[in-house]
C-alpha cells in the first residue's frame, strides 16, 4: 500500500477527523483523491510543535533549529504553540533555546511553554502539558513531535479523552526490522532512533491510543543532506538563515570527524515536510510494534549509547496485521532540499553557467 502523499489530500485528511495514509483515504473517499492532487489548503493546519532543541550547543544536533525556522516560514502551518523537551539536550538548556528561537523567528505572540526533564516525568503535570491540554480543549490539532514524546503522552495519561482531539501525530522515530542507522563507510558505528529510545514508554501511551501516527524515520531522513555549500547559502541568506549558518557548519564538521562525510542529514524537517509537501514524500501504511533486541551499537559522538538490550520502534508488514498501524514514510524527491532552503531564507542558488 504505497503511495505519494499528496498535499491536497493531507489537508483533506487534516480537516476532517483523522490523518491516514493516501492509500486508505482513497478507498475510503472512492478514489477521489487523485482528482483532488494538487490543491492548495483553503485553510492552513493546526499545530503544536513539541521540540528538544540544542541549537548552538557545541557537538549537539541542529534540527529541531532548522525544523523550527522551517516551521515559522510554512504558509500551510498555523503553530498553536511550542513546548520544549530533554533530548538532544537537558531542558535547562534546551527551554531557553527555544524561547529564544521563537522570540526572534516565531509568529508574534507565539508561547513556549517548558515540559519533561527526563522520562521520570512521564506523566507529571508541566506548564508544557497543561498548554496543550488546554489547546486541544479549544481545538483539534495537530502534535509535530519532533523530539520525545514525553510531554504528549503526559497528557494522554492525565486526560485519556482528549486523544480524540488530536488529529494527527508526526514523529521522527522508526525503522524496519534489522535497520541499523548508519553514516557513510568509515564508520560502523551509527545512530540511535533517539527520540524513541529517549522515552520509550511514552510511545507506549501512544500506541495504545488509537490515534493516527506518522513516522518520518532515520530512512527517509538520511536521503536529505545539506552540505558545505548549502551551509554558505544559509550565511548569504535571511536574518533567520544567518542566525543557523554557524551552528550548522559546526555541526557539519562533527560529522566530517566522526563519519567522514561531507554535510549532514536534517532529521526533524522531514516531519515538517511531510505535513507542508507531502507531494515530495513516499509513504506507506504498516503495522507497528515495540520489540526488545541486542544493541546495535551506535556512535557516543552522536550521543550514542551502550547497552546489552534495548527497544526497537519496528513497522514490518510480518507484524500482526490486527494491531496498531502508522504511516512510515521511507523515501523523498531530491527537490526537497532546495524547498527546505528556501524555507529557510537562505541564498538562492548560483547557476555555474552563469559564471
Amino acid at each position: 500500500m504505497t503511495s505519494h502523499v499528496r498535499l491536497g489530500t493531507m489537508v483533506a485528511a487534516l480537516a476532517g477527523s483523522v490523518c491516514v495514509g493516501a492509500g486508505e483515504l482513497d478507498r475510503a473517499h472512492g478514489g477521489s483523491i487523485r482528482a483532488a492532487q494538487g490543491a492548495r489548503a483553503a485553510t492552513p493546519i493546526r499545530v503544536w510543535i513539541d521540540t528538544d532543541p540544542a541549537v548552538g550547543i557545541p557537538e549537539r544536533d541542529v534540527d529541531d533549529g532548522l525544523a523550527l525556522i522551517q516551521a515559522f516560514h510554512s504558509p500551510e502551518l498555523v503553530i498553536r504553540g511550542v513546548s520544549v523537551v530533554f533530548g538532544n539536550a537537558p531542558l535547562a538548556d534546551a527551554f531557553p533555546i527555544g524561547q529564544r528561537v521563537v522570540e526572534r523567528f516565531g509568529p508574534r505572540g507565539l508561547q513556549v511553554y517548558r515540559g519533561g526533564r527526563g522520562p521520570e516525568d512521564l506523566g507529571r503535570t508541566t506548564p508544557a502539558s497543561e498548554a496543550l491540554a488546554a489547546a486541544l480543549r479549544r481545538e483539534p490539532l495537530t502534535i509535530l513531535a519532533i523530539g520525545p514524546l514525553t510531554n504528549m503522552a503526559t497528557i494522554l495519561m492525565d486526560e485519556p479523552a482528549l486523544a480524540e482531539r488530536i488529529r494527527a501525530v508526526v514523529a521522527v522515530a522508526g525503522r524496519r526490522p534489522g535497520q541499523r542507522f548508519t553514516t557513510g563507510t568509515s564508520n560502523p558505528r551509527g545512530h540511535r532512533d533517539f527520540n524513541f529510545e529517549q522515552d520509550p514508554d511514552a510511545f507506549r501511551v501512544l500506541l495504545d491510543r488509537d490515534i493516527p501516527l506518522v513516522l518520518a524515520p532515520f530512512e527517509l531522513s538520511s536521503k536529505v543532506w545539506l552540505t558545505d555549500t548549502d551551509v554558505q547559502r544559509l550565511a548569504e541568506g535571511s536574518q533567520a538563515a544567518r542566525w543557523l549558518a554557524a551552528p550548522a557548519r559546526a555541526w557539519s564538521q562533527t560529522w566530517r570527524d566522526v563519519f567522514d562525510v561531507d554535510g549532514f542529514n536534517p532529521f526533524d524537517t522531514l516531519a515538517v515536510g511531510y505535513l507542508t509537501h507531502p507531494d515530495l514524500l513516499t509513504c506507506e501504511t504498516l503495522p507497528i510494534a515495540i520489540e526488545t533486541g541486542p544493541d546495535d551499537v551506535t556512535e557516543p559522538r552522536v550521543q550514542g549509547t551502550t547497552a546489552r538490550e534495548k527497544p526497537y520502534l519496528i513497522v514490518s508488514a510480518s507484524l500482526s496485521a490486527a494491531g496498531r498501524r502508522a504511516t512510515y514514510c521511507f523515501d523523498v524527491k531530491p527537490a526537497f532540499r532546495e524547498v527546505l532552503l528556501q524555507r529557510l531564507g537562505a541564498a538562492r542558488a548560483i547557476d555555474a553557467s552563469r559564471r
